[in-house]
């Protein structure tokens, strides 16, 4: 398994976090900048935040967002839940399952921790 490494770009700096280093796709070049919203971080991995929260909105109970953001093992756990929650729910004499109270807490705690999550997926390789 070969480990490529991230295409020529501005990320962030590994060794000062509020600097934007140049990448060359080799090496870490001499050039920085401040970094700041005028300076579009590259991400390695291409994630987008709008992608992100409208799969946690329409298939957050299924992981979805998780999957899409490199989280496979939390995403498996969440769609493992969800599912026994259906099953559940469907055998039971109410139709509803108390399980899907936890996956919908965890859907909603996803959607404050999307941005760290995308953030960290553009900075893993860098």
């Amino acid at each position: 398994m070969t480990n490529a490494s991230p295409p020529p770009g501005w990320y962030l700096d590994p060794r000062d976090g509020r600097l934007n280093r140049w990448w060359d796709g080799n090496t870490w070049t001499e050039h920085s900048a401040p970094s700041s919203p005028s300076i579009a971080v590259q991400t390695s991995a291409g994630k987008s935040m709008l992608t992100a929260y409208l799969l946690a909105i329409l298939l957050g109970g299924f992981g979805a967002h998780r999957f899409y953001l490199g989280r496979p093992v939390s995403a498996s756990i969440l769609l493992c839940v969800a599912l026994v929650a259906v099953i559940t729910g469907a055998m039971s004499d109410s139709g509803t399952s108390p399980l899907l109270v936890v996956v919908w807490i965890w859907t909603i705690v996803d959607l404050f921790l999307i941005p760290g999550m995308v953030r960290s997926t553009s900075t893993r390789r860098a």
